[in-house]
């Protein structure tokens, strides 16, 4: 990376000043960025802060270079226009670039995608001769999917407008809202143009301006214009093919957004909406048509946390070491992964854009930094929570914040640990499914209402899977139309709740240090049965791996707690839910701040924090009980 930085910052003198091989050479330079995405994204799977933060650190230098030669290239175009002006038309290439096509006398119109992916774009319009008009200039890219409407108060002087596109989003990061840019930023630019060249006796002189001031933007609305009399300029841009924001299908019509066009205030650090009007959004077309007064970095706006509540989720294996890893939000109500030793790979929402990422298996931070990118982020950042600095307002910050409070990192990855132990042989959910969104509690909200708020606290549900996992030709007609697959394929009579928590009093050494719950697998082995335990003994090592990685991006057992009862201050103690669905307590696997340590088991079950338990779960038993309520 220091060897491609150095080589970037060095050929600035040689390189070649057209769009075409300036788009091309700041293509190589994302695919370099998109490529420490996804390090990042897996050094953020393994806990590896220091390689996430030198990532991070390379991105935004490459960042840094690649507006740097887009500026240069810029400046150059302007400092030359008069001599692009007496290039004659030529057809464009189709998404490549084009040269003064359909531009009139005393006007240069330029424009070039980058020819792989068409990532970066560049257009350029100067208007060399000012002149009188009395009507509106509408300049179209029709190469970058782009049209600006100018007013005639624009047109009349002597300037040139710049219409750039960015696949990345270097300010949302910068930022404390909540907004994040949705298919990169298009930046929307008015440039002074350098004085015109003379000519004398075959001498052609031309001023150089200084390094500093090579482009030099103009505000609008313009010097000597009316504020109150300017008109805003139409804008209209087409969304890349890979990015959804607003599809008919597979999303939950009550949770539709708005879209929205927001412009980057340097001043405040944020995006702001005001003096932004007449956004349309276009899904045939998939294009946004808006007004503005505000010309700089532009971008559609998209909440960064509209998918990071789970509002259920539910893991269960598919066939021998390939699971599937089904979850709910509030936009989409059905998303689905296939995991696999090989990767992961998206099976649902099944929608044009996300096509490439259902062909093949990937690794899970490539994939879910994909499917972020098209616009289904599921994975909250690490840097939201401060969970290593041991700040006291944590908890209230993240409330605020989100609704909720996030696990800790460390008791959260050792769940996720245990969880990949036992998942070959048992199903594993959020112990919620019998809920109904905000009228009824599930099992687990019920049998520990406590824990929802409680950072120290995770509860999730396990059951027993029946195998080999095959069904007949009834039970797949039924999963293609739509029924949720496995549900009468469980062989213990009941779902089991688990509660993980931190104890830091607790002293592994001092009782019977095989008479513990540390470990999950050995607190479920009594109500195992052979086949499941068989299972769990031979699961594969890189099955596992890709499955913690997954789970750690994903965050699902911080971010899937369920909202109060509406109507209610809180969540209510009771018992299951109307649907019979079973439960039961399983003693809980206890960790402390230090290392991994479990709580003495005291041959009776210890009755849960701040819910009511009933006399018949007491029981004496080994590792671990389990005491049906209500069979399935």
């Amino acid at each position: 990376m220091n060897s491609f930085l150095n080589s970037w910052q060095l050929d600035t003198a040689t390189l070649e000043l057209e769009l075409p091989a300036v788009t091309a050479v700041c293509e190589s330079a994302t695919e370099v960025m998109e490529d420490l995405t996804f390090v990042a994204a897996n050094a953020c799977a393994t806990n590896d802060g220091p390689l996430r933060a030198q990532c991070v650190r390379f991105i935004a230098r490459l960042q840094e270079l690649v507006v740097e030669k887009v500026d240069l290239t810029t400046a150059h175009v302007l400092q030359f226009a008069d001599e692009y002006a007496d290039l004659s038309p030529s057809v464009p290439a189709p998404t490549s670039s084009s040269n003064n096509v359909n531009a009139t006398r005393g006007e240069v119109k330029l424009a070039s995608a980058s020819p792989n992916t068409g990532w970066v774009q560049l257009g350029l319009w100067v208007n060399l001769l000012a002149k009188g008009s009395s009507r509106n200039k509408r300049v179209e890219f029709s190469e970058l999917g782009v049209s600006i409407d100018l007013p005639k108060a624009v047109i009349t002087q002597s300037l040139a407008l710049r219409v750039t596109r960015w696949p990345f989003d270097a300010f949302s990061s910068l930022s404390e809202g909540t907004d994040v840019a949705l298919g990169g930023v298009f930046s929307l630019e008015l440039l002074a143009v350098p004085s015109p060249p003379k000519r004398a006796r075959g001498w052609i002189m031309r001023e150089v301006p200084d390094a500093r001031e090579q482009l030099k933007r103009l505000h609008y609305p313009l010097d000597g214009m009316v504020l109150s009399a300017a008109l805003p300029i139409k804008a209209s841009l087409t969304l890349p093919k890979d990015v959804l924001f607003a599809p008919t299908t597979a999303v939950n019509a009550s949770s539709a957004e708005m879209p929205r066009i927001g412009w980057w205030d340097a001043t405040r650090m944020r995006w702001e909406e005001e003096g932004v009007t007449d956004v349309v959004f276009q899904e045939d077309t998939n294009s946004v048509n808006f007004s503005t007064l505000r010309l700089t970095h532009l971008a559609l706006l998209v909440r960064r946390d509209r998918n990071y509540h789970k509002r259920s989720w539910r893991l269960c294996m598919d066939t021998n070491m390939r699971a599937r890893l089904t979850l709910s939000t509030a936009i989409f109500p059905r998303v689905q992964f296939e995991i696999t030793p090989y990767g992961a790979r998206l099976v649902e929402p099944a929608l044009s854009q996300l096509e490439a990422l259902s062909k093949e298996a990937l690794p899970p931070g490539e994939l879910l930094t994909r499917l972020a990118r098209a616009g289904i982020d599921l994975c909250p950042p690490l840097d939201l929570e401060h969970e290593d600095n041991g700040e006291g307002n944590h908890e209230s910050d993240e409330r605020q914040r989100l609704g909720f409070v996030p696990k800790m990192k460390m008791l959260e990855d050792r769940v996720i640990d245990e969880i990949a132990s036992i998942v070959a042989g048992f199903e594993v959910t959020d112990g919620n499914g019998n809920a109904e969104w905000g009228r009824t509690n599930g099992a687990a909200t019920s049998r520990w209402p406590s824990a929802i708020s409680n950072s120290k606290q995770i509860v999730f549900s396990v059951k027993e899977m029946s195998w080999p996992y095959m069904t007949d030709d009834h039970d797949s007609t039924q999963q293609q139309a739509g029924e949720d697959e496995g549900v009468h394929l469980a062989t213990s009579a009941a779902s089991v709740l688990i509660l993980a928590e931190v104890d830091e009093e607790a002293s592994g050494g001092c009782e019977d240090i095989y008479d513990t719950h540390v470990h999950l697998r050995r607190a479920l082995d009594e109500i195992s049965s052979p086949d499941a335990r068989d299972r769990m003994d031979n699961s594969h090592v890189l099955f596992e791996l890709t499955l913690q990685k997954m789970l750690r991006l994903l965050r699902l057992l911080s971010y899937s707690q369920p909202p109060p009862l509406r109507g209610h201050g809180g969540v209510k103690q009771g018992k299951t839910g109307d649907d019979g669905e079973g439960a039961a307590s399983a003693s809980s696997p206890t960790t402390s701040a230090a290392e991994a340590t479990a709580e003495p088991d005291s041959k009776t079950q210890e009755e849960p924090h701040d819910a009511a338990v009933p006399d018949s779960s007491t029981q004496q038993g080994g590792e671990a009980s389990a005491v049906p309520t209500e069979p399935n």
